[in-house]
């Protein structure tokens, strides 16, 4: 045989049509079987709970801890171990309690819903041929979530319980610290107080005893002008009375007769001019009088003192006697004074010397609190303030969030016991058989008639592989022998649809 003679399609279709009668047998045989196994499968039901997470928008790290700690702790072993053991789904607990487990597993299904990075839903599901069994198992799954709020519900009482009582502590800390705080300001501002009044007690010594010096030191000054004015008086009087007596020598007798004469003088003129009434009449008629008596005086007093008073050493000894009278004046106010302020002075007051006192220092102006304690309230007050934030978050932890009871997961849709099975989808396992038998039939048709592939099956093969042109087609007769290869055929084809069979019913043994 040189070669293969290449074959086209209606060639291959028209090799496999032979096999007809075997492909629809096979085909039958496998799609009768798939049938009746897609028929036995048991249908699924499903149970579903959804989680509303409602954490905090700032407290991403925490809600994405919980939430991940609750999705592991649904898939451990110890959470899972008790479910099986309880309500037994596969009914192998007593026997394979990890084949259980591990069933459970692949049952159970944890979709988490995200919002940006922040966990916003868990969806929990589990399936089961029972539908009473699925909503038992997801009920219990649910319940890890009602089992960690309450324990973070006794976490957060238990941090409010003992925030609290921190919070008391450190207000009474503060309320200590505070009252002392008023202590030592009280002690300072009373000691400030009475070293004030030391103080001025001790300026008012200060001014008293230099106000008593000043004056001690004034009354012994005139005491000494006084007695060397008394001395003066006595040597001017020595004077005055050894001066001349003659009052008419003196300067002032004769200015007095000038005026006088003026005086005569301009009445005589006035006389001439003006009646008595007038006023310029009767006023030099007032100053004619006056200088009358002046020159009467100064002959009176010439003769009795046997001097002239009006003298230049009496002008002079009377001005020493004015002096004198003021300065015994003045001594005597300033002993009344020095009496006053002696009696207003305080005993320890020393007038003979200035004392220097030193003056105490104001506490005004200084700290009135030590900075260690000041450190320490302000340790305080910051703690107190950070105490009651963390109080305030947790009141806000506990009140409930649109209109959602309080705890981070809420559960909103609880399970329920599924009336409509979710699988499984038959439909799509038919086509599948359905294209699977039909693949099957093909291959076991194309196995068998590609060994005739190299043989002489028409004249075609003939023309092609003698290279001569086919005169003529001799007629297909049936010989003995050739009706028995037929049977044989059928037989064949009989058994591989036996074989078919059996392939379907020992399927259905192992399903069952």
């Amino acid at each position: 045989m040189a070669s293969f003679r290449s074959r086209t399609f209606t060639e291959y279709l028209q090799i496999i049509w032979r096999r007809k009668l075997m492909i629809f047998f096979i085909a039958a045989g496998m799609l009768i079987s798939t049938f009746l196994i897609i028929d036995r499968l048991p249908n699924v039901y499903e149970s579903r709970a959804t989680v509303v997470i409602s954490g905090q928008q700032n407290d991403r790290q925490t809600v994405n801890a919980r939430v991940a700690a609750a999705s592991e702790k649904l898939m451990s072993r110890a959470f899972l171990e008790p479910i099986a053991q309880r309500l037994n789904p596969y009914g192998n607990a007593s026997s394979n309690l990890d084949a259980a487990i591990n069933q459970l597993r692949q049952d159970i299904k944890v979709d988490t819903t995200y919002r940006s990075d922040f966990p916003e839903r868990l969806t929990v599901s589990y399936r089961h041929t029972n539908p009473a069994m699925a909503k038992a198992v997801a009920t219990d799954l649910v319940s890890v979530f009602d089992s960690m709020n309450e324990a973070m519900g006794k976490q957060i009482t238990d941090e409010q319980n003992s925030v609290a009582s921190e919070i008391a502590d450190v207000e009474n800390r503060l309320r200590d610290m505070g009252k002392l705080r008023a202590a030592i300001n009280e002690r300072q501002r009373a000691a400030g107080r009475a070293a004030g009044e030391i103080n001025a007690a001790r300026a008012q010594r200060i001014a008293a005893a230099s106000s008593i010096e000043t004056l001690t030191d004034k009354q012994f000054a005139l005491k000494q002008q006084i007695e060397e004015q008394k001395r003066q008086i006595a040597e001017q009087q020595k004077i005055v009375k050894t001066a001349p007596s003659d009052a008419h020598a003196s300067s002032s007798y004769g200015v007095l007769l000038v005026r006088k004469a003026e005086l005569e003088a301009q009445l005589k003129d006035y006389a001439t001019q003006y009646t008595d009434k007038n006023p310029k009449v009767i006023q030099t008629r007032n100053q004619l009088a006056e200088i009358n008596r002046q020159i009467a005086q100064l002959n009176a007093g010439g003769d009795q003192n046997g001097a002239a008073i009006n003298s230049a050493e009496a002008r002079e000894l009377r001005s020493m006697q004015r002096e004198l009278s003021r300065m015994e004046t003045e001594l005597a106010i300033t002993e009344r004074e020095l009496e006053r302020k002696k009696q207003s002075a305080p005993a320890s007051t020393v007038v003979a010397s200035r004392p220097s006192v030193p003056f105490i220092a104001s506490t005004s102006g200084s700290s009135e609190t030590p900075p260690e304690m000041q450190t320490d309230y302000e340790t305080l007050r910051k703690r107190y303030d950070s105490l009651l934030d963390r109080q305030e978050q947790l009141q806000r932890a506990q009140v409930a969030t649109a209109g959602l009871d309080p705890g981070v997961f809420q559960i909103v849709d609880m399970p329920a016991e599924a009336g409509v099975p979710v699988g499984p989808n038959r439909l799509k396992y038919r086509l599948f058989a359905l294209a699977f038998s039909l693949g099957l039939a093909l291959l076991v048709a194309m196995i068998i008639e590609i060994p005739k592939l190299y043989s002489i099956v028409d004249d075609r093969d003939v023309e092609y592989y003698l290279g001569v042109p086919v005169i003529a087609l001799i007629p297909e007769t049936v010989a003995p022998v050739e009706g028995q290869s037929r049977r044989l055929l059928l037989g064949r084809t009989v058994g591989l649809l036996i074989v078919t069979a059996l392939v379907a019913v020992v399927f259905l043994l192992l399903k069952r």
